[in-house]
């Protein structure tokens, strides 16, 4: 097992409650990808995400021990 740092954002915050809504210390099994820790959080919608400040990133990048993930909704618009 290996620990993450997560951060949602705006309506994604209401995924993870406690102490600081929003924020969380998970553990998740080693070689997890973004698109793993989402379905364990139970995000199930298109975001937009960074992973120790680097954006750009596929739903397939693996985390890594003490990783920081910041989740953002995704916003669209016409």
């Amino acid at each position: 097992m290996i620990q993450v740092k997560v951060q949602l954002f705006g309506i994604l915050a209401d995924h993870l409650s406690g102490e600081e809504k929003g924020k969380a210390t998970l553990k998740i099994e080693e070689s997890s990808t973004f698109k793993d820790l989402m379905d364990k959080i139970g995000v199930r919608r298109k975001v937009t995400f960074a992973v120790n400040g680097e954006h750009d990133l596929e739903e397939t990048q693996v985390l890594n021990d003490g990783d920081e993930v910041l989740v953002f909704s995704s916003v669209s618009g016409g």
